[in-house]
């Protein structure tokens, strides 16, 4: 599912733990959470966003609004890039429980693994949330 985001306060958030959540419904749901975490903890904007479920995985890819000047510079070396990539997961390991918990509740599900990675050239980021369970229980 693709969403674009709009310039908007904070968005509604979202639960649909049931049983007889719609993919769709669900979708939605980790939408919010993503924008909603890269918006307030991160202080990110995006445009873009596509969710996708692949068996036990849910991967987010977001877009920047906006490309950051200082960062476009920093990703036109090798080394750049690095610390770019490093500074974009370190970011988002400190506040990562905040929103695993609230992914928790939406997919009724505990989740094994969550981690971020950045393209610096693109600007692009993309989450992988990897369940100890199979998801399809959960989203019909």
């Amino acid at each position: 599912m693709t969403h674009t985001a709009g310039n908007r306060g904070s968005l509604p958030r979202e639960k649909v733990s049931n049983g007889s959540t719609s993919g769709a419904d669900v979708e939605y749901s980790i939408m919010l959470a993503v924008l909603n975490f890269q918006k307030d903890f991160m202080q990110s904007n995006y445009s873009h966003i596509q969710v996708r479920f692949v068996k036990n995985t849910i991967e987010v890819d977001l877009t920047r609004t906006s490309p950051i000047p200082a960062e476009e510079r920093l990703a036109q070396t090798q080394e750049g890039c690095i610390q770019l990539r490093e500074m974009h997961q370190a970011l988002f390991a400190t506040g990562q429980d905040r929103l695993q918990k609230e992914l928790t509740e939406i997919l009724g599900e505990h989740i094994y693994e969550l981690r971020t990675d950045l393209d610096p050239p693109t600007g692009k980021s993309t989450m992988v949330i990897n369940l100890l369970g199979a998801s399809e229980h959960s989203i019909k």
